[in-house]
């Protein structure tokens, strides 16, 4: 395939939830939610990493790749990709919106614009480009039924294609 970047989804996850303390503890900028609502935070965290783990054994499930740059095996659009044809970046996001909400913080939001459009313009974009080689009309049908980030399409006058 195509060009890679010099890091993985998961990579990128880490650094953007280390760079979410280091943001808190580094500078802390004025407290959102102060302790004990911070602990709502946990929240977003427990659901984007069930999101990642029920994503993950849809790949499994299909026996197609879980890497952004390797071929596809397979279109997968059942379970979670039922809902959200990118539900591990969804997860992910939601796993770090809930470390800034639990660290309370206002400067460990500013990373959270980036990671996303890091995720959309790096791997996203790059995916449904192959997924659209590989799959074709079964692929933008897909796309017409299930929103890129959540919930279902059909009903929709603007898709986010």
């Amino acid at each position: 395939m195509r060009h890679k970047p010099p890091f993985l989804p998961p990579a990128l996850g880490l650094l953007v939830m280390l760079a979410i303390f280091a943001l808190h503890f580094i500078m802390p900028l004025g407290i959102l939610f102060p302790y004990p609502w911070n602990f709502i935070g946990l929240l977003p965290v427990v659901i984007g990493a069930l999101l990642n783990i029920a994503a993950d054994r849809e790949l499994q499930r299909a026996g197609t790749t879980i890497q952004p740059f390797e071929r596809p095996t397979s279109l997968v659009d059942r379970g979670v990709y039922r809902l959200s044809r990118n539900p591990m970046y969804l997860g992910s996001i939601s796993i770090a919106v809930g470390l800034a909400i639990w660290v309370g913080s206002l400067s460990s939001w500013v990373v959270l614009p980036v990671f996303i459009l890091v995720l959309y313009w790096v791997f996203i974009r790059y995916e449904e480009r192959v997924l659209e080689q590989e799959y074709g009309a079964s692929y933008q049908a897909y796309c017409q039924r299930v929103c890129r980030w959540c919930g279902r399409c059909e009903d929709r006058q603007e898709r986010d294609r």
